[in-house]
């Protein structure tokens, strides 16, 4: 019998999975998860310029300094504190920088924008007119993470409820049931684990756990497919529940890894597409690995020794029913006359 599959190793795999669970969930309820500080609200000073001069690196003001190098330091001398720069390059619109500023109130920023707008006057007097480059207070309000918590809820059950409905009318209701807790498990684990290595988690948190219910559902339903043809079989219809489920999890782990893997190194390719391009994927990649991981440790152990014991316990049902007749008496009886009739009519021949 397959290791897979048994009592023991069921009860191991529940365990180790509701302590990660319960620490994510306590982790949370004191800490929640560590926020994607590209998602929270932030205080912006935008300059833009609409003339090519100013995407010339030789262009340079009275002090020898660039446009974007000249604001930075006013903006330090100001007193506030630039925690993050953004620049943008458009034929249309010209060359815009954002400068995020952090440390500071509104009206302070507000306050400061005209004299910014003045001094970039005086030190490119050829190109400082307000005409051309401009100076302008943006305050950038992002909707927190925890706000899509209920709404995300409820379409996760609604999902649950489907997958389950799916997979029972397609293969079995204790199927049904299996994916159902797969599914389940698999979200929560995966939260859990984004809480304890404090990945940085914003509304993209959402997409990663619509992925695992997603990944759960398809690797159990290639799993499930598996074990359907295999029970259909002359060779494995006659095995116990557990030796005939291991058999069919043991030959579906190639199908399995092969697609696990391929959707790893697609992971893994977006990530550095993104480092490459300046846009920041890394939490995303690493939440989608987790998810990957754990969907795969699902669909090959804890899944199968689920189902393992609902099918235990219904072809054990089967096979006690199957010990009485429960026809009824009318049908007994003609069947008994039937049997009457048939008997004296072999004894002649």
């Amino acid at each position: 019998m397959s290791k897979p599959v048994t009592k023991k190793r069921l009860f191991v795999c529940l365990a180790i999975s509701l302590v990660i669970i319960i620490a994510g969930a306590f982790l949370f309820g004191f800490l929640g998860f560590n926020t994607d500080s590209t998602t929270k609200s932030y205080e912006m000073i935008e300059v833009s310029d609409y003339i090519s001069s100013f995407r010339d690196e030789e262009v340079t003001g009275a002090s020898g300094q660039s446009l974007t190098d000249f604001c930075r330091s006013e903006i330090e001398k100001a007193g506030f504190s630039v925690s993050d720069e953004r620049e943008t390059d458009s034929t249309a619109l010209g060359n815009t920088v954002e400068f995020i500023i952090s440390g500071s109130t509104a009206q302070q920023i507000q306050e400061f924008v005209p004299t910014l707008q003045k001094r970039i006057g005086q030190e490119f007097q050829e190109y400082g007119d307000s005409a051309i480059v401009t100076v302008s207070y943006h305050s950038v309000q992002n909707q927190p993470y925890y706000e899509f918590i209920w709404r995300t809820a409820i379409g996760a059950g609604v999902a649950f409820v489907l997958l389950f409905a799916y997979v029972a009318i397609r293969f079995k209701v204790g199927m049904g049931v299996t994916a159902l807790i797969a599914a389940v498990h698999d979200v929560l684990l995966t939260l859990a684990v984004v809480a304890l290595l404090r990945i940085p988690a914003g509304v993209t948190l959402i997409g990663v756990a619509a992925f695992s219910l997603l990944l759960s559902a398809i690797l159990n339903l290639i799993v499930f497919g598996k074990m359907r043809r295999d029970f259909r079989s002359e060779e494995r219809k006659g095995l116990p529940a557990r030796e005939g489920i291991a058999l069919s999890v043991k030959d579906s782990v190639k199908s399995v890894l092969i697609v696990c893997i391929m959707l790893a190194a697609l992971t893994v390719c977006l990530g550095a597409v993104g480092a490459f391009i300046g846009f920041d994927l890394l939490s995303v990649m690493l939440s989608t690995l987790m998810a990957i991981v754990i969907s795969a440790y699902s669909s090959l152990f804890l899944a199968p020794s689920v189902y393992a014991c609902i099918k235990e316990r219904s072809d054990a049902i089967r096979a006690k029913k199957a010990k009485y007749n429960y026809a009824s008496e009318k049908a007994q009886e003609k069947a008994a006359k039937a049997a009457e009739k048939q008997a004296p009519a072999e004894s002649s021949n």
